[in-house]
């Protein structure tokens, strides 16, 4: 938010405008509206129009005046949004689209409308080798860490990753089925848990933030169970941190330009019912 000395000048002839005419002050404040407007300064020229309401409750034509120049701030600043999100967007998308060739995306056709992009490090065929933690993220931007246990009869819901200096993270309880599966093969128990949204409570961020200490990921449920994490799957959960924030951060601002699209076509749409003709 910045100020500018016309902006101060106005503000100092506000103080002693109720020593002249009624409406001076409601006047100079519809100026310093424009004034602001043409600063581009959107949210303090906004705040000049709500002021006459309170102050001039009287100063009908200002009034009038200042909630017919609202539309048009409004529009401005919408159309000033649109431009900085253009601007974003075309800058951002390239990123994201070259970050992406780093995974993989992976749909079955036949079970999912949307499919998951998987670190190319990662890749497995789906088939299960070991206790270990896999990342990867949705279409939609959404990461997801699944926690695969293969051993004992261990069926666990949550997981914790820690820090030698005891920094740690730990997820929430996972107790519905979801994508998360248990079974036994050759005398093994496997268990895969999957933690997303709310559920994974930072882990991701954990790892990407520490990739670079050794770090231990605890199973807990029913019992315990601690290893180490590879630099392999830090080094994956990383890459997936990163690339579920860069989807996620893009989708913001293809939101962000199509809220304001909207806004002005509402805005458009108001003054063109105005602009009708009535019918005598």
């Amino acid at each position: 938010m910045r100020f500018n000395y016309k902006y101060i000048i106005i503000l100092s002839a506000l103080i002693f405008s109720a020593c002249g005419k009624k409406d001076d002050g409601a006047a100079l404040r519809l100026n310093a509206a424009r004034q602001l407007y043409a600063e581009k300064q959107y949210e303090l020229a906004k705040q000049e129009i709500d002021s006459l309401k309170t102050l001039y409750p009287k100063s009908y034509k200002e009034i009038r005046e200042g909630l017919a120049f609202l539309d048009t701030i409004r529009r401005g600043e919408n159309t000033q949004i649109i431009t900085e999100c253009d601007s974003l967007i075309s800058e951002f998308d390239p990123q994201v689209e070259k970050f992406k060739s780093e995974f993989s995306l992976q749909r079955d056709k036949r079970y999912q409308d949307t499919g998951y992009f998987i670190p190319k490090e990662s890749l497995s065929g789906g088939v299960i080798s070991g206790t270990t933690l896999r990342s990867g993220i949705g279409e939609d931007g959404e990461l997801y860490i699944e926690s695969v246990f293969v051993g004992g009869k261990q069926k666990h819901n949550k997981i914790k990753v820690s820090a030698q200096d005891g920094t740690f993270a730990e997820s929430a309880a996972v107790n519905d089925d979801g994508l998360n599966y248990r079974f036994s093969n050759m005398g093994k128990e496997y268990e895969v848990i999957r933690f997303s949204g709310s559920n994974d409570n930072g882990i991701a961020k954990f790892i990407f933030s520490n990739a670079q200490k050794p770090l231990t990921a605890t199973l807990i449920g029913q019992g315990k169970y601690s290893y180490q994490l590879p630099s392999s799957i830090k080094s994956a959960i990383s890459k997936s941190y990163q690339l579920s924030s860069m989807m996620l951060q893009l989708d913001s601002l293809k939101t962000a330009k199509e809220k304001a699209e909207f806004h002005i076509y509402y805005l458009d749409n108001k003054k063109e019912k105005k602009d009708e003709p009535t019918a005598e």
